[in-house]
């Protein structure tokens, strides 16, 4: 038995969507231990999709252990209970990718429309020249005599990622001045163990990442909501807060969306030598900005070592890669590597050594230029709709760069009643108020009474676009 289409999510990218199908056959006991699949050719025949599509399908349901390769013969369901796999035990990693917010069961219409963030457009995923870099790598791996590796992350990524960052966003720094590691949340989680360990108070954007406020909540650690303006963070309010700590997404502000000024950037940096604190820039999707070239991050201009700066692979590749990095000034990595290498490198050294051939072949940086393409080709499309379809009745906010945008509708439904009705014409959008310290919005200069919602663009398709925009109009002001 295989997926049937409506099982299949159609929110997501169709290799997630028949991966997930598969997967959850195989769970549930209905694509038993031996099965065959159907062959790649005769699956993307079946589904009418590309044969690229189903190999990357099958590929990730070999990866986690689902099914087994035969040569030429094919793909075969694991004997899951003979691993000691529980079929009612799921695994989930979320960060940036989760959902972002929690929605009835009063579903009137499968979502057809999904303007989810924080996921890619896997369907152009170099999957040929990735697994190249897999096989290179596995060899490599089964070569190594040592268990774990570098707790730090293997030097070849580091050494890799060096050359990266100076040349796409600007900043100098040595291979021992990267750590790798699994999620910013764990990056930033031992960070707060030892370098911030005497630190109290952490000044955030407010709205600001939530999972990173979790963070610091976690280890004790006071967050002072800094509101925003056009540029950014305010700096009345910073240096009001007496902050030791402010955490900031300069390239791309998250979810308001606008990118900090070099004003506001140079007294931020100011502000930071002046008290003595440290300013954390998360550059999570710093590489995709329309219009003009992607700018210098925040931590090109750091002179003093007031910056440190994290950046993720998973808006590039994939999210389920797990890799992300953090650069510290060279004062501090000594303090953090007594720390780090109590723990277990978190990030798998295979995809560690994968991503550092994939860069040093210059897939990585082909990959970004058609990825920056093709989103940038989303991007308009999304905005040229919504001003032919929706015209003066919404406010676009932070269509400068990254992958998604907010809009602020005119209109006399609260938020909720937008999102339920956006839901009943198959539509998903989403809320920010989680976002916001206190739970709410209109707590910025800039705003009205008027509600503001999220539409991602990074895994909806072009035609989806087009099509879910007409369909938003419809709920929002269609007739009954």
């Amino acid at each position: 038995m295989f997926p049937t289409k409506k099982k299949m999510q159609q929110k997501k990218p169709m290799y997630q969507r028949l991966y997930e199908g598969i997967k959850t056959e195989i769970e549930n006991n209905r694509l038993v231990s031996g099965s065959k699949l159907l062959s790649i050719r005769q699956m993307a025949q079946e589904w009418q999709v590309s044969r690229n599509t189903v190999e990357a399908a099958y590929h990730q349901l070999l990866d986690e252990g689902y099914v087994k390769s035969k040569e030429k013969s094919g793909y075969y369901v694991e004997d899951l209970l003979a691993d000691g796999w529980a079929k009612d035990v799921t695994l989930e990693v979320v960060e940036h990718s989760e959902r972002l917010v929690d929605v009835s069961d009063d579903v009137v219409a499968p979502t057809r429309y999904d303007f989810v963030y924080g996921k890619v457009d896997g369907n152009v995923f170099p999957l040929k020249q990735w697994r190249a870099c897999m096989q290179e790598a596995m060899q490599f791996e089964l070569d190594r005599t040592d268990a774990y590796g570098e707790y730090q992350g293997e030097s070849p990524l580091r050494e890799a990622l060096v050359t990266y960052v100076y040349q796409a966003r600007g900043i100098r720094c040595g291979a021992e001045q990267i750590f790798i590691g699994s999620g910013t949340q764990q990056l930033l989680s031992l960070l707060c163990q030892t370098v911030f360990r005497d630190k109290s108070v952490v000044a955030m954007e407010d709205p600001g990442y939530d999972r990173v406020r979790h963070v610091f909540h976690s280890h004790e650690m006071s967050v002072q909501p800094i509101q925003l303006d056009e540029d950014g963070i305010r700096l009345d309010q910073l240096m009001a807060s007496k902050a030791d700590i402010a955490y900031v997404t300069p390239s791309h502000q998250y979810p308001y969306g606008m990118v900090m000024s070099i004003v506001r950037r140079l007294q931020l940096i100011a502000w930071a030598n002046e008290t003595g604190a440290y300013l954390i820039e998360d550059d999570y999707d710093g590489e995709f900005r329309y219009g003009t070239k992607p700018i210098p991050a925040l931590k090109a201009l750091d002179n003093n070592e007031r910056i440190i700066y994290f950046g993720t692979a998973s808006k590039v590749l994939l999210p389920s890669l797990r890799i992300s990095y953090m650069i510290l000034p060279q004062t501090l990595v000594a303090q953090y590597q007594e720390i780090w290498k109590k723990y277990l490198q978190t990030a798998p050294r295979v995809i560690q050594y994968a991503l550092a051939l994939f860069i040093q072949k210059g897939e990585w940086t082909r990959h970004i230029r058609r990825m920056r393409n093709l989103y940038a080709k989303k991007h308009r499309i999304l905005l040229q709709t919504l001003a032919k379809t929706m015209g003066e009745q919404i406010e676009i906010i932070g269509s400068e760069a990254g992958l998604h945008i907010l809009i602020r509708i005119h209109t006399t439904y609260t938020e909720d009643e937008l999102i339920h009705r956006a839901r009943k014409q198959g539509c998903q959008v989403y809320s920010i108020k989680q976002y916001y310290q206190h739970g709410g919005q209109r707590k910025n200069s800039d705003a009205s009474e008027y509600p503001v919602l999220l539409l991602g663009f990074g895994a909806i398709s072009i035609e989806e676009i087009t099509s879910g925009i007409e369909a938003l109009y419809k709920a929002w002001w269609g007739s009954e």
